[in-house]
C-alpha cells in the first residue's frame, strides 16, 4: 500500500511549488483534487506558449508534469457559494496545499482557523517565498529572486562575474520545496492521531534554499569568505569541464594525490584541457576511468533520454496516454509508483467531485452554475 493511500488533498497550488508538491502526494497514493478558479487558472497551463506544445493549448508540458494524477475542479473561491462549496470539501479532506501570495487565503475568508473550524483534523501546507511572517512575507517572488535573497546566486558562478541563477527551466527553490513539503505532509498526516487536531505547516522557499547552502554562510559568519571559483573546488587539483575533439564535454574531478594516475595517461593537471581536446570523448573517458579518475560526459537532454536504463530509471515516466513526463524522486519495491491519471482539463471533474466528495445536491450545483462559480470542460458546455 502506498504511504498516502486513503488521504485526500485539496490542491490550490499553482505553477511549480504548490502544484509539484501535490503531484508528489498523488504519486504517493493520495487522491488529489486540483482547484482552479474560472477567473484565474494555473498559469502553467499556457506556460512558455512560444514553444511547441500539444494540440490543447491549456495543457502545456509543464502543466502536465506538475498536475498528473489529479482530479480537476474549477471553483471560484471569491464567490460566497464557491467558498461554501470549498468548505464542504474541506470537511471531507485531510490536506490543503497552497502557495498563494501571503494574505490571499485571509482575503478569501479561508485562513487556517476557518479551515480548522470546518475540519479540526485538517492539515494546511502553506508554501511561500518568505514564510508566513516577517518584514518580507508579502513580497512577490520567483525562483530567481529567491535564489538571490537566499544567498545562493552569489555563491554560484565565476570570480568577478555576476550572481548566477538556475533559470526558469529549473527554478531550484521551487523544485526542492516540493520534495521537502511533500515529506512534511506525509509525516504530518501519519502523525495526526498523536496530535490534538490539525496543523498549519509553514514552508519558506527562501529558508530552505539558505539551509541547503548553510555551510557557506556558517563559514562567512566565522570570517571565512571564499571567493567564487566556477567549477574549481578544493581539495581537487582539477574540477572542470573540458571539450573533446568530437564536440563532447567531459566533467572530471582530479584529487591532489592523483598526479601519478595522470602521468600514466601521459598528461598532467595543467595539460588536461589539451589532452582531452586531442581525442574523442569516449576514448578519453575510457582512459580516465581506467586510471581511477572520476569523469563523466556532460549530457544534453537528448543524450540523457537515450541513456535511459543506464543513468536513470524513474526520473521520467509514461502517462496513461503514453506521453513522457517527470517521474519520481524515489521508488517503492512493494508497490511501484506510477502516473495514474493524465493532468486534468479545465474543470474536468467539477460535477463528479462536488457530488461525490462535497455531497452536494443537483440544486446546489445548479446554483453554482447559475452564478458562474464553477466551470466544466468545454465539450460539456457546448
Amino acid at each position: 500500500m502506498k504511504p498516502l493511500a486513503g488521504c485526500r488533498v485539496l490542491d490550490l497550488g499553482i505553477i511549480t511549488a504548490g502544484a509539484a508538491t501535490s503531484a508528489v502526494l498523488a504519486d504517493f497514493g493520495a487522491e488529489v483534487i486540483k482547484i482552479e478558479s474560472p477567473t484565474y487558472r494555473d498559469p502553467f497551463r499556457r506556460w512558455l506558449s512560444d514553444r511547441p506544445i500539444d494540440a490543447d493549448p491549456d495543457l502545456s508540458p509543464f502543466f502536465r508534469a506538475t498536475n498528473r494524477g489529479k482530479f480537476g475542479l474549477s471553483l471560484d473561491l471569491k464567490q460566497p457559494l464557491g467558498r461554501k462549496a470549498f468548505l464542504k470539501l474541506v470537511r471531507e479532506s485531510d490536506v490543503v496545499v497552497e502557495n498563494f501570495r501571503r494574505g490571499v487565503l485571509q482575503k478569501l475568508g479561508l485562513d487556517f482557523e476557518t479551515l480548522r473550524a470546518a475540519n479540526p483534523r485538517i492539515i494546511l501546507a502553506s508554501i511561500s517565498s518568505q514564510g508566513e511572517d516577517g518584514p518580507e512575507a508579502g513580497y512577490v517572488s520567483y525562483g530567481s529572486t529567491l535564489e538571490a535573497v537566499a544567498g545562493l546566486a552569489t555563491t554560484t558562478g565565476y570570480a568577478g562575474g555576476p550572481p548566477t541563477l538556475s533559470g526558469v527551466d529549473l527554478n531550484y527553490p521551487d523544485q526542492i520545496v516540493a520534495l521537502f513539503a511533500s515529506s512534511m505532509i506525509v509525516t504530518a498526516w501519519h502523525g495526526r492521531d498523536r496530535r490534538d487536531g490539525g496543523v498549519h505547516l509553514d514552508l519558506s522557499q527562501r529558508e530552505l534554499t539558505s539551509y541547503l547552502s548553510g555551510e557557506t554562510f556558517v563559514a562567512a559568519g566565522a570570517g571565512i569568505e571564499e571567493p567564487r571559483a566556477g567549477n574549481a573546488q578544493a581539495p581537487y587539483a582539477v574540477q572542470e569541464c573540458f571539450r573533446s575533439n568530437d564536440g563532447g564535454w567531459i566533467a572530471l574531478s582530479v584529487r591532489d594525490d592523483q598526479s601519478s594516475a595522470l602521468a600514466s595517461l601521459g598528461t598532467s593537471a595543467a595539460d588536461l584541457s589539451g589532452w582531452i581536446g586531442g581525442q574523442a570523448a569516449s576514448v578519453a573517458l575510457d582512459h580516465l576511468h581506467a586510471a581511477g579518475v572520476a569523469a563523466a560526459r556532460a549530457m544534453n537532454g537528448r543524450e540523457v533520454m537515450a541513456a535511459g536504463d543506464a543513468v536513470w530509471t524513474h526520473a521520467l515516466q509514461s502517462t496513461p496516454a503514453g506521453d513522457l513526463a517527470k517521474g519520481f524522486p524515489l521508488q517503492f519495491d512493494g508497490e511501484p509508483l506510477s502516473i495514474s491519471r493524465e493532468a486534468p482539463a479545465i474543470g474536468a471533474d467539477s460535477d463528479e467531485v462536488l457530488r461525490r466528495v462535497a455531497k452536494m445536491t443537483d440544486a446546489e450545483i445548479a446554483a453554482l452554475y447559475e452564478v458562474g462559480a464553477i466551470e466544466v470542460p468545454t465539450v460539456r458546455a457546448a
